[in-house]
């Protein structure tokens, strides 16, 4: 008969299979969160760390009343697109519990230096996951092969770099189909860094900022950097948005 070790050891070989290809668990955000949960109870429950389980569900409702893979699926389209981003989101629990080890954690200069300078980095400049792999070294952890995980040593919690890799289609002139092929070097979508909520703790690149509000984001979300002349044509095209009564009919309800 298999004894509570060979249980637990086996939850965590698995834990490692979940957060490294989550893909192969679970279809969607929603579907991974349940997965996720479920192996987080269960390690916590056989170890009786019931307290330290309700303290990861306490910190993990800054996410929302829809659960950790609603600001994901709110901000960039379908629940489905979310899988490897709510995986780093328990795997950063996991690894705090004990559950989990990471291929390095960041000591507390290296931490610095990347806290420090990601915003000025990242926020509204496209940028591919090779140069971040140049600028802070081989990350903690990657999800999915496309979520970059950068662990501090200490408490000070986890960046992650959202990459997204679409999927482009090429006609093949004699052949009469077309050839898919991705990107094999991704832009970053976006950071999370540590914050108090999901939106102050998110970076948005310039490529993030077109697949959240399309190309004319800087329309409505002018970066504070923006030239005046850049600020002068948002507003007034804000305005001529404004005094559009096709816009208002449009949210009218029918």
């Amino acid at each position: 008969m298999r004894t509570v070790d060979d249980l637990r050891w086996r939850w965590l070989d698995e834990l490692r299979h979940v957060v490294t290809r989550p893909g192969m668990w679970a279809a969607g955000g929603r579907e991974m969160e349940t997965v996720a949960r479920t192996l987080l109870g269960n390690l916590c429950f056989l170890d009786e760390r019931d307290q330290e389980y309700e303290d990861v569900r306490e910190e993990l409702r800054r996410y929302g009343q829809v659960g950790v893979q609603g600001p994901f699926s709110t901000r960039f389209g379908t629940e489905h697109s979310c899988v490897d981003e709510v995986a780093s989101v328990f795997a950063e629990q996991f690894h705090r519990l004990g559950y989990l080890t990471v291929d390095r954690t960041l000591e507390a200069p290296e931490w610095g230096e990347l806290i420090s300078q990601v915003r000025d980095r990242f926020d509204g400049r496209d940028v591919r996951r090779g140069e971040v792999e140049a600028t802070y070294g081989r990350p903690s952890l990657v999800i999915g092969k496309r979520v970059l995980c950068y662990a501090s040593a200490g408490s000070a919690g986890w960046v992650f770099f959202d990459c997204f890799a679409e999927s482009r289609a090429a006609y093949v002139p004699g052949d009469g189909c077309y050839e898919y092929s991705a990107d094999e070097d991704p832009l970053v979508r976006d950071v999370r860094i540590p914050a108090d909520d999901f939106e102050s703790g998110l970076i948005l690149t310039l490529y993030g900022k077109v697949l959240r509000w399309g190309p004319g984001w800087w329309i409505h979300h002018p970066q504070a950097d923006a030239s005046p002349t850049t600020q002068a044509i948002a507003a007034q095209l804000r305005g001529i948005e404004a005094g559009d009564p096709s816009i208002s009919l449009r949210d009218c309800p029918h």
